[in-house]
């Protein structure tokens, strides 16, 4: 598989990667995970963008704040979204201390409940980050709309916007 070279903008620095991921910089926890992620081997073949900060890198991809709020979302080398625990595969399989872990996910055909529970966690981190008062999402997010199903976010086929691998790529 040939691998599309793209360049960040989410650092300042243009940065060319196999793979790009998307995650909330303004939430401690994911802040927290992504450093750690950061500091391993092949993490520097990766396009790290900071939802919180980098609107232009949403918008080039067309995905709005809302979406990229909900989920973790890695868009991989062939253009394809990789959202949940699929993208949490695609980010561990570009990391030599996590490529196993991938491998064995995607082996055992454990993403679809892993990424029914990531769903859980997923609302009730938005719902905490939002209640703090630092949800990016702000105005964006309608009461209610924060466990919306993801189903109702990204529907089959829709203006090429992610879907969960268990849905298929939408690329």
């Amino acid at each position: 598989m040939m691998f599309e070279k793209r360049q960040s903008s989410g650092s300042g620095t243009q940065r060319r990667s196999s793979a790009k991921v998307f995650y909330d910089g303004a939430c401690p926890l994911c802040r927290r995970e992504i450093a750690h992620y950061r500091r391993l081997r092949g993490a520097d073949e990766l396009a790290w963008v900071d939802i919180s900060q980098d609107q232009a890198a949403l918008d080039a991809h067309g995905l709005s704040r809302e979406q990229a709020m909900k989920r973790l979302h890695v868009l991989d080398a062939s253009g394809g979204w990789q959202t949940g625990a699929w993208a949490f595969a695609e980010l561990w399989s570009h990391l030599a201390a996590y490529r196993w872990l991938a491998n064995l996910l995607r082996m055992t055909g454990t993403l679809p409940m892993l990424d029914r529970a990531y769903g859980v966690f997923a609302r009730w981190r938005l719902r905490r980050h939002c209640n703090s008062g630092t949800c990016a999402a702000g105005a964006e997010t309608r009461p209610g709309s924060i466990g919306e199903n993801i189903s109702t976010i990204y529907p089959s086929g829709a203006n090429g916007h992610p879907q969960t691998q268990g849905e298929r790529s939408c690329a």
